[in-house]
């Protein structure tokens, strides 16, 4: 059988060619359109009652991964310098484009009661900017009296401050989001340059963004390494140009076949399905090797390229299908 299929490529081979190049046009287009994926990959089943509430808990209150936080820890706060610092970075975080509410100290505000109009007025705790400290005294001691904030905000037995950054969820799901967390970790480094405190940044946006990142950067490392090692194995095996290029060719035409498919059944790139092109290149050249050892091999004996070729297939055909099913 493997003999026929060989002498069947030898014959149509112009077509089994063309249909190759037109499929790998065809897997390089949807590959080119590859994402990478921004959730955490769920690792317990859909009728676990945990998920199921989960689930339930986000289709009433939301999407709970918008929010980012800079938290730092500073006994000299309430002081001329560092105040009027986080009240700028307050400013800065919130002109960042795709951020929708800042939630800080220089922005709380307290409830004042309006006789005549006989409602709850939200009145701003603390100026823009002070230049004495006995007025940022004063505003100080009446946002300490409101036990609102505290642990919420700040936390006065440890010194701990917080700001709290909601950004918009269409934003921080695409590609966009590497944008948008590296321009609101720029007032922060101002922040830090200019105070000396070193602010803390974290929330679920912002650890999917790194680990994202981290991932994308990984998979071209471990890919553009694997070519690289696959490519030096090659020519020490066969000490032909000739023979390593086209090997490669094998092997880079099944990575873009690989991500490809994953993109045409609407997979993204994720922290499991990223180890597939080096994958793939690990397994494809060792069977570049062994076809073509097997094929010079033939050709020694033979003398005829065809003939060897139709050899090389019916003899590993079937071990090479069955050596990568047990690989896979």
């Amino acid at each position: 059988m493997w003999y026929r299929i060989g002498r069947g490529i030898l014959q149509y081979r112009i077509f089994f060619l063309s249909v190759l190049a037109c499929l790998t046009v065809f897997f390089g287009w949807h590959a080119a359109k590859v994402q990478m994926s921004y959730d955490f990959t769920r690792a317990i089943p859909t009728d676990n009652k945990q998920y199921q509430a989960y689930q339930a808990f986000r289709q009433k209150f939301g999407e709970d991964g918008n929010l980012l936080v800079v938290g730092f820890n500073t006994d000299k706060f309430f002081t001329p310098e560092v105040f009027n610092a986080a009240a700028e970075l307050h400013q800065s975080l919130k002109q960042v484009s795709a951020v929708t509410e800042v939630l800080s100290v220089p922005a709380a505000v307290s409830l004042v009661k309006d006789s005549a109009g006989e409602q709850l007025i939200a009145k701003k705790i603390f100026a823009n900017k002070y230049q004495q400290q006995a007025d940022l005294d004063s505003a100080a001691a009446v946002f300490k009296t409101l036990p609102f904030y505290q642990t919420l905000l700040y936390t006065p037995e440890y010194n701990a401050y917080l700001f709290a950054i909601s950004v918009n969820k269409d934003t921080i799901n695409s590609k966009a989001r590497t944008g948008l967390v590296n321009r609101i970790l720029i007032p922060v480094q101002q922040f830090e340059a200019r105070t000396g405190i070193t602010a803390h940044v974290s929330g679920l946006p912002y650890i999917r963004t790194t680990v994202a990142n981290r991932i994308s950067s990984e998979m071209n490392f471990f890919l553009i390494g694997s070519i690289v090692l696959s490519a030096i194995t090659l020519f020490l095996f066969f000490r032909s140009f000739n023979a390593t290029m086209m090997s490669l060719g094998v092997v880079l035409m099944g990575v873009v076949w690989s991500i490809g498919t994953m993109v045409l059944f609407g997979y993204k790139i994720t922290i499991l399905n990223a180890l597939i092109p080096p994958l793939v290149v690990v397994i494809g050249v060792p069977n570049c090797i062994y076809f073509l050892n097997k094929y010079h091999t033939a050709y020694k004996e033979i003398g005829q390229k065809d003939k060897a070729i139709i050899t090389m297939v019916g003899r590993m055909g079937i071990v090479t299908l069955f050596c990568n099913i047990a690989a896979a």
